[in-house]
């Protein structure tokens, strides 16, 4: 039990974008120090320029592209030895708004949280996207019958807490579907959606696709999932930095995201090798079920690659995502007032 919950936990803070407020779990261990094992790297840094990644939670087999990346040495091609830095969503964004002082090149971080963290003013900018749909998801038991937002009214749904990801997807869902607060009823139950849905605590819970719905299915139990992404799409996960570096040093945001794209292809191309080097940068994910770790990664590549990835290229920003979210963000008053949409992103480096 405790690893699949924390597994909940690991997933479900990978994305949270908090708003100045740390989405951290009860009992959640403190993200470990900047860390890049000696050991899992194939490439030789002497001579390279070193740069510091900072990831929005602890190692994760969710950050597969970035580990294929290392081993394989892609990251060295490009004259680059990259530190990966576990921290939380709303500190990295600072850290990567503040280089060089902070020495945070690059950050993880949701779309959401570019649009937040422009508007207080902090000069960065989303370079690749690495997830194209919102990953948040509704489910259920297929008992329940869930499979529209009109299933929702009268219903109980289970939310880890009143932040982040979680609950953008809950407010772009009533946005989209004109529903009220009084529409259903929205129950904190931290970070035990899986959980609380199996024992029938709640009807419905929000959590993320790649997640809750598998562990459920892992149960036995057959699971009915509503995705945010297809109601109301919202600017997802991917590489920020910032408005300086872009400036100052192109070079080095174009190697990165050359790297990171190389390392992001081979793990669509082949996941069971990037599984295995996932797993010598994340010891944790030898403990418990490793199937279900593994799965979690496959049930992570759908998102990163789309029909419009075949054609714009892999890590691409959609301009129309972001700016719905941009408007549904400024009407639940999220965002105090407009951002200009078109300077929070680039898709310069993708090319």
């Amino acid at each position: 039990m405790f690893n699949r919950i924390g597994l909940i936990a690991l997933l479900t803070v990978l994305l949270a974008a908090c708003g100045g407020q740390p989405a951290t779990p009860p009992a959640t261990p403190a993200a470990p120090a900047a860390t890049t094992p000696a050991a899992t790297s194939a490439a030789p840094t002497t001579g390279l320029r070193k740069i510091t990644l900072a990831m929005s939670y602890i190692p994760n087999v969710q950050f597969a592209p970035y580990y294929v990346a290392a081993q394989k040495g892609y990251f060295a091609a490009q004259g680059l030895d990259v530190t990966f830095d576990y921290n939380f969503e709303n500190d990295v964004v600072q850290r990567v708004a503040t280089w060089p002082e902070g020495q945070v090149a690059f950050a993880t971080a949701s779309g959401t949280s570019t649009l937040l963290a422009r508007q207080q003013g902090l000069p960065v900018k989303t370079v690749l996207t690495l997830y194209q749909e919102f990953p948040v998801v509704f489910f259920a038991k297929h008992a329940t019958g869930l499979k529209s937002a009109a299933d929702l009214v009268g219903k109980t749904v289970g939310i880890p807490g009143n932040f982040g990801e979680s609950l953008y997807g809950l407010l772009a869902l009533r946005y989209a579907n004109k529903l009220d607060e009084a529409a259903f009823t929205v129950q904190e139950i931290g970070f035990t959606q899986a959980q609380a849905v199996l024992e029938n605590k709640v009807s419905v819970a929000i959590g993320y696709a790649m997640n809750e719905p598998m562990i459920l299915r892992q149960q036995g139990e057959q699971v009915d999932v509503l995705r945010v992404a297809d109601v109301y799409n919202l600017a997802a996960n991917g590489i920020v930095a910032s408005e300086k570096l872009i400036a100052e040093d192109p070079a080095v945001v174009r190697g990165f995201i050359a790297a990171t794209l190389k390392g992001l292809r081979d793990t669509l191309a082949n996941p069971d090798e990037a599984y295995k080097i996932s797993l010598t940068f994340i010891p944790e994910a030898k403990l418990g079920d490793p199937s279900l770790q593994r799965q979690v990664l496959q049930e992570s590549l759908p998102y990163w690659h789309s029909a419009q990835t075949d054609t714009e290229g892999l890590g691409y920003t959609d301009a129309k995502v972001w700016a719905q979210t941009e408007q549904f963000m400024r009407d639940a008053k999220l965002l105090s007032g407009a951002v200009e949409v078109s300077q929070a992103f680039t898709n310069e480096f993708i090319k």
